[in-house]
């Protein structure tokens, strides 16, 4: 099929500019290098309950840092994906194959998600290889799950900016858009979600319940948060996980933790939290395709 061709294309040229070999090498130095900590402090050496715990405790560590960087690095290889070559000139001779845009759209979301992916799944199995031998299945599932939806974080935020690059005209609109979206959902959703559901108590007259769970509403649509409160399920339970959203640093939210109860609305379980971070992939890409097959070139 055509996208497969550009998709193929795509990515080779991302392994002859050596693309693949830097961010592969990044990786293994952010995944492995907190894991070789065991070594170093000799800590879970043959022992299967310290290895399992070693291995949570890097979960819990090393999202936050996923979390960040690779959105960052997904930007990075997809927000010029469709812009730079309408600039150059080179799409026209694309689309004058046998590519309908389309094809190209999704043709160079498929062969940047692979970029992303590849980089991130040899980072995990290199962690994995120091982690993973003395520690329990259970640990094991854990640490596969991880890694899993690291993959699916860093394919999602390529769709964004494939997407925002397909609807942009030039690549200074696309770096514009993909870096805003990335300071919205790092920095700035939490704050004003916040600021959203103390505003709906003050003025609305919603309930402290209510109002935590609108600003728990907001959170989870997030897609980073979505990504974190999934991370957090692994280890603890689905309710710990989603009112972990409200802690600062490590410290619990203890007025989130008395309004919402002891149980929350099936809105907030897993499957739907999933469903909505798949949908931050599939609606951009769908809105850039539409945009991009309508604009005059």
């Amino acid at each position: 099929m055509s996208y497969r061709a550009v998709a193929r294309k795509d990515f080779q040229d991302a392994v002859r500019s050596r693309w693949i070999w830097v961010l592969s090498a990044l990786f293994i130095v952010a995944f492995a290098g907190p894991a070789l900590l065991r070594f170093t402090l000799g800590i879970g050496l043959g022992d299967t309950n310290e290895a399992t715990g070693i291995t949570v405790l890097f979960i819990q560590i090393m999202k936050e840092g996923t979390a960040i960087l690779v959105p960052i690095i997904a930007i990075v290889v997809g927000y010029a994906s469709i812009t730079r070559e309408r600039e150059s000139g080179t799409l026209k001779l694309l689309l004058s194959l046998p590519h309908s845009r389309g094809d190209v759209v999704l043709g160079k979301v498929l062969g940047r998600s692979a970029v992303v992916a590849l980089p991130i799944a040899i980072g995990f199995l290199v962690a994995g290889l120091v982690l993973i031998p003395a520690a329990s299945l259970e640990a094991v599932s854990r640490f596969v799950a991880f890694a899993l939806l690291t993959v699916v974080l860093g394919v999602v935020f390529v769709g964004l900016a494939v997407g925002i690059s397909a609807a942009s005209e030039t690549d200074r609109q696309a770096m514009v858009g993909s870096v805003g979206l990335f300071l919205l959902t790092s920095l700035f959703w939490g704050t004003a979600s916040s600021r959203i559901a103390s505003a709906l108590n003050e003025y609305a007259g919603v309930s402290v319940q209510q109002q935590y769970l609108v600003e728990l509403g907001l959170k989870v649509v997030n897609p980073v948060a979505a990504y974190k409160t999934l991370i957090d399920s692994l280890y603890m339970t689905q309710f710990d996980a989603r009112v972990g959203l409200f802690q600062f640093f490590l410290i619990p939210n203890q007025d989130a933790i008395a309004a919402l109860g002891n149980e929350l609305p099936v809105v907030f379980t897993d499957p739907v939290i999933a469903a909505l971070l798949v949908l931050w992939f599939v609606v951009p890409v769908y809105v850039g395709m539409t945009v991009f097959e309508r604009v005059d070139l």
